[in-house]
């Protein structure tokens, strides 16, 4: 770790910018950007971390919506209106919330909620802003997370306790929505 921040400090302009091809390479490779997250809390300072990351969510959500625009078809619509009615259903009437729970939840596949929601058709406006505003609290909890693993047990529980409660709140809203839409 020490040779990794020695490193990072001698090359400071192209840590960053590896940093930030990352995030883009992690979408050929179906990394969680979450990964990215931790990983940037660790090499560099919580206020650097923090805009890298940013950046690299924005960049990387915005080729996923791009992506999705561009490829998904009126198939491949249809098929997931014929396999997972309910989750075409949700989709839709719900839009941004939707994308949003698919954020902030820590199990849900982040990327592929992303591109269902583009696919669609939210608005890049609607679906970049949710994006942006979702991924704050969890920014500010990875550079946390960082701090507390390296300084204290109470700061180590604190931050598991926090997921669970983030985890168990989020799939409750989840069952929310779908028993909403099922009425």
């Amino acid at each position: 770790m020490d040779d990794l921040q020695g490193f990072i400090s001698e090359n400071t302009k192209y840590a960053m910018l590896l940093f930030i091809a990352l995030w883009i390479i992690r979408l050929l490779f179906f990394i969680p950007g979450v990964t990215l997250m931790f990983l940037g809390g660790v090499c560099f300072d919580s206020v650097v971390s923090f805009i890298l990351s940013m950046a690299g969510i924005f960049l990387s959500e915005t080729l996923v919506y791009v992506f999705s625009r561009m490829f998904s078809s009126g198939n491949m619509i249809k098929d997931l209106e014929r396999k997972h009615p309910e989750l075409k259903k949700l989709l839709e009437t719900y839009n941004y919330k939707f994308l949003a729970l698919g954020m902030i939840c820590p199990i849900a596949p982040t990327d592929v909620v992303c591109f269902l929601s583009a696919a669609v058709g939210l608005k890049y406006r609607v679906y970049i802003l949710t994006v942006v505003i979702t991924n704050i609290p969890l920014l500010i909890f990875s550079s946390f997370i960082v701090i507390n693993f390296s300084e204290s047990l109470a700061g180590t529980v604190l931050v598991i306790v926090s997921f669970v409660l983030i985890s168990v709140v989020s799939i409750k809203m989840w069952n929310s929505l779908k028993q909403k839409q099922n009425t």
